[in-house]
């Protein structure tokens, strides 16, 4: 025990010793606070400087509405109505929500030619209110012109036929903007209130893993690969140094992972008023939720970092890492697209059966807690499992570090490990 303490404590020391460890640390934790301190404290100013200048502001808005107009801002539409079936442009512009300045033509000719020759952004050649041809020279992926023409077209129809039957369009219109009075009340989870800051966790999960699975493997080759493994094979025992190494790179991204994650929840429980609780369905997590988070993502988090400590035990060079712990990676890949096509269906057969397979349960399971229907007996076996899993990865890894640390050269392949450890 007390190799493996001196083992932690000094992998830790080059974790939180390295500049560039404690300086991404410093920047994600500023980051973090800024990106939610420095919105809410502008939101509290907007909030607070009501009074005489918001009066002001607003008088002096409605009273040059309609004079100063920014010409730039409107759109110049060519238009040629054959049968003048557009009665009031104004208006129609109105209906569709937008300011243009309407070219009237005379042709077909006319309106293609004002589009090709830049002086129309666009054009419309008008049949009738339900039939008309739609000129542009290059459409955009945000041009909205031809669908807010259709909307205007179709209820400028709707109102000349209810007109011409004698009834009020205008009630009509009042009729479909009725909305029935409701409540809700859910007795089970709210899946779609909880989505957000379930694919938050998720999301730490995935980072936590993508960075430092590396640098675990990494820790664990390091000494190999400038030989002086050979040193310390003499004085620590194995079993310490992998499991020293692994618990401390999974410690230190425990650790760095809290810091930025707490300090962006702290941040916007201060400036939590001046957002009016546009976040609550991120950073509003409850308790369970931060248990299965805390018990199943740091199981699972432990139990890949075990399998990146495997893996680099079984080469002798930093740069053959990223080979050799590719089949891990894409494991977790794999579990981590089951639990974002999960997010839709946390009570589906994929989510399921995922939230018992010890690679894919760190997030299968937090699913079913947070969005989904589970119950105490599935959420234990789903973390024995789990917790078996952990202890049998971490004396798999030892044994297999035991194997190469003395063995150079060319990366060991797992089958060859497993059946010399089984020989053995």
């Amino acid at each position: 025990m007390r190799q493996f303490l001196t083992v932690l404590k000094f992998e830790l020391n080059n974790y939180f010793k390295n500049k560039s460890f404690l300086l991404t640390t410093i920047l994600l934790i500023v980051l973090a606070v800024g990106i939610i301190a420095v919105p809410g404290i502008l939101m509290g100013r907007d909030s607070g400087s009501g009074g005489a200048e918001t009066e002001y502001a607003a008088s002096e808005s409605e009273s040059t509405v309609g004079v100063d107009e920014d010409v730039s801002e409107q759109e110049t539409v060519a238009l040629f109505d054959k049968n003048g079936s557009i009665v009031d442009l104004s208006s129609f512009s109105a209906l569709m929500g937008m300011e243009i300045r309407w070219l009237e033509c005379s042709g077909e000719d006319q309106v293609e030619d004002a589009v090709n020759n830049g002086n129309a952004e666009a054009g419309f050649i008008v049949e009738d209110l339900l039939h008309y041809t739609y000129v542009v020279e290059n459409r955009s992926m945000s041009d909205s012109l031809q669908t807010a023409f259709s909307q205007a077209a179709a209820a400028s129809y709707r109102s000349q036929v209810l007109a011409e039957q004698g009834i009020d369009a205008a009630e009509i219109e009042a009729l479909y903007q009725i909305q029935p009075e409701s409540e809700m009340q859910i007795l089970g989870k709210d899946s779609a209130g909880s989505y957000a800051y379930t694919y938050m966790l998720i999301m730490v999960l995935y980072f936590l893993l993508i960075f430092y699975g590396q640098m675990i493997a990494t820790s664990v080759t390091s000494e190999k690969s400038n030989r002086a493994i050979e040193i310390l094979v003499t004085s620590v025992d194995s079993n310490s140094l992998i499991f020293g190494k692994v618990l401390a790179g999974a410690i230190a991204g425990l650790i760095q992972c809290a810091l930025i994650l707490g300090s962006a929840v702290g941040a916007y429980q201060i400036f939590r008023e001046s957002w009016g609780g546009l976040l609550d369905s991120l950073f509003d997590i409850p308790v369970p939720v931060w248990i299965a988070f805390a018990v199943f993502g740091m199981m699972g988090y432990l139990l890949y970092a075990f399998c990146f400590g495997m893996l680099g035990a079984l080469v002798s060079k930093t740069e053959d890492i990223s080979k050799a712990s590719a089949p891990v990676l894409m494991l977790y890949i794999i579990s981590f697209f089951i639990a974002i096509f999960g997010l839709n269906d946390s009570n589906g057969i994929l989510v399921r059966v995922a939230s018992f397979i010890p690679f894919t349960s760190s997030n299968g399971m937090l699913i079913r807690v947070a969005m989904g229907s589970v119950e105490m007996w599935e959420i234990i076996v789903s973390g024995v499992l789990l917790a078996v899993f952990c202890v049998g990865a971490g004396v798999l890894a030892a044994k297999i570090f035991r194997f190469g640390t003395l063995m150079y050269g060319n990366p060991i392949k797992f089958t060859t490990a497993l059946k010399k450890i089984r020989e053995k």
